[in-house]
């Protein structure tokens, strides 16, 4: 009984050694006699181009190749393409027999060439090895085709207008890509996208990518570029497409704004029209009047050929026309008298000659025709010429003002009580000699009314003068008091004796003379 349970337990634990073991030596006895086959999981290969499929064969120490092959899987089983046998060489099926080669055909690689690969090529592949003693080894891999795309661009179906609705302005298509292509627009300008996907018969993928916008005429000759990637391109595919916006003409006339003159010659319009397509009819007319005779249309400019006269004055009309529409524009010219062109003198050294950058004998002034040319031409000389006849004209006026107050200052008598008042004596000139002032008196007359030199006064000689023409009491009252200031000075009625009311015709001026009040005040 005992005996029995040793036996028992000597069993278990065998049993356990060699569970614990066995795995360690099925890794011994696996490493020794394994093989590996090593194949990429996809292979993709662009259409038409040749496609390698790879087969790397890592054989054991204790293990020896006896072939390596390639097939291919189909839906009825497989079929084999190629064998390589070390000792017999290699074998390629007749159906890829000039297609298909062995790439560097050895013990550690079994991989093929693939020519020409199409869409019939796609598809499940088989790399086998047979060693001894293992028995076989096998890895498969996919074959897939990639289509690289046709792109192209091509234009909206309707001319693109400015001011037209929103519409297709340009495709961009990448036909029959395998994978189907990535196809956008690059713009700056305000529109959008719309793309649309279509499967081929042959498992290939157009996609189709449309711009939309309104056209509008500042974007034109704008470019906006079709880009394109897929797989079978190294790099982005770019192809810019150049905006063409039809637009009416945008009319322009250049020569209006110059200042026109009666005699002006080589005047014109010029009618200027930025349009697309280009322009082709240029037409003048004239509003509400008649085109002037010795006018003439010359391409798109309106020529007169003589010099310009006051009715050529009036508006006139450039219309132009492309095939998109017909646009116009109206100019208002009016035609002045020719300006006056004061003379200017030559300038001296004392002068302004300074302001000439020509010596003083060369000097001229620089006048020609009152036309348009000759003004900006001589602007200087213009503005130089008004300056000087300017200057003349003020110091002509300031001298015969200063004459004017000149004669007025010698001529004026003052009034009646000016020359009543005489002053003090120390205030008042020697007497000057009098005039007579009756027609009657003889010419020694004047003589008696001179001072007394012997200083007797100025009564005496009024005295004197009164005895000698008997005229005093006619011309003055007996009562009238001359009174003298001082030994020299001259004498002068009382002012209280000689008031406006009185009958006294004469009065005695300052220096000594009597005129009467009618004579003064005149």
């Amino acid at each position: 009984m005992a005996r029995g349970l040793r036996f028992l337990a000597g069993n278990i634990a065998v049993s356990l050694q060699l569970s614990i073991h066995l795995p360690l030596l099925l890794f011994v006895f696996i490493g020794g006699f394994s093989n590996e086959v090593v194949v990429p999981e996809n292979i993709q290969v662009v259409l038409g181009r040749n496609a390698t499929l790879s087969c790397r064969v890592d054989v054991g120490a204790n293990l020896s190749l006896t072939q390596s092959s390639w097939e291919r899987s189909l839906p009825m089983g497989s079929v084999t393409v190629a064998v390589f046998n070390p000792q017999f060489g290699i074998s390629v099926s007749e159906e890829y027999v000039n297609r298909v080669h062995f790439l560097n055909p050895s013990v550690e690689d079994a991989s093929i060439v693939l020519e020409g690969v199409g869409f019939a090529d796609i598809g499940s592949y088989i790399c086998k090895v047979v060693t001894f003693p293992l028995g076989n080894s096998q890895a498969s891999t996919v074959v897939d085709i990639m289509v690289e795309p046709k792109v192209y661009v091509l234009a909206g179906p309707d001319p693109l207008v400015d001011g037209n609705e929103e519409g297709v302005v340009a495709t961009c298509m990448a036909e029959k890509a395998r994978p189907p292509a990535d196809v956008f627009w690059e713009a700056e300008l305000y529109g959008r996208s719309e793309q649309i996907l279509q499967d081929e018969p042959d498992g290939t993928t157009s996609t189709k990518v449309d711009y939309i916008w309104a056209p509008t005429s500042h974007a034109l000759n704008h470019a906006l570029t079709c880009v394109v990637r897929h797989p079978t391109l190294a790099i982005d595919l770019r192809i810019p497409y150049v905006l063409n916006i039809q637009f009416a003409p945008d009319v322009m006339v250049v020569g209006q704004n110059d200042v026109w003159y009666v005699g002006q010659e080589n005047a014109k319009l010029d009618c200027r029209a930025n349009a697309n397509p280009p322009p082709h009819h240029f037409f003048w007319t004239r509003l509400n009047m008649q085109m002037p005779v010795g006018v003439k249309m010359t391409n798109s400019s309106l020529v007169f050929t003589r010099p310009l006269q006051t009715n050529d004055s009036g508006t006139y009309r450039c219309e132009v026309q492309n095939e998109v529409g017909l646009h116009s524009q109206e100019v208002h010219i009016w035609i002045h008298e020719p300006p006056s062109m004061p003379s200017v003198p030559t300038p001296t050294s004392g002068g302004i000659s300074g302001l000439y950058s020509s010596s003083p004998s060369h000097v001229r002034a620089r006048f020609t025709s009152p036309t348009l040319a000759s003004l900006h031409d001589g602007t200087m000389g213009t503005v130089v010429g008004g300056a000087i006849g300017g200057t003349l004209v003020l110091v002509l006026l300031l001298g015969i003002a200063l004459l004017w107050y000149i004669r007025q200052q010698r001529t004026f008598h003052g009034d009646y009580y000016t020359k009543q008042y005489v002053g003090a004596s120390y205030m008042q000139k020697e007497s000057l000699e009098l005039h007579d002032t009756f027609p009657d008196d003889s010419a020694n007359s004047s003589q008696d009314l001179k001072h007394n030199p012997d200083g007797d006064g100025d009564t005496q000689v009024y005295h004197s003068y009164r005895k000698n023409k008997g005229l005093w009491d006619s011309y003055c009252p007996e009562d009238s008091n001359i009174s003298a200031i001082g030994g020299n000075s001259t004498p002068y009625l009382q002012e209280k004796r000689y008031d406006m009311a009185t009958d006294c015709d004469y009065v005695s001026h300052k220096d000594g003379s009597v005129i009467s009040r009618r004579e003064w005040y005149v």
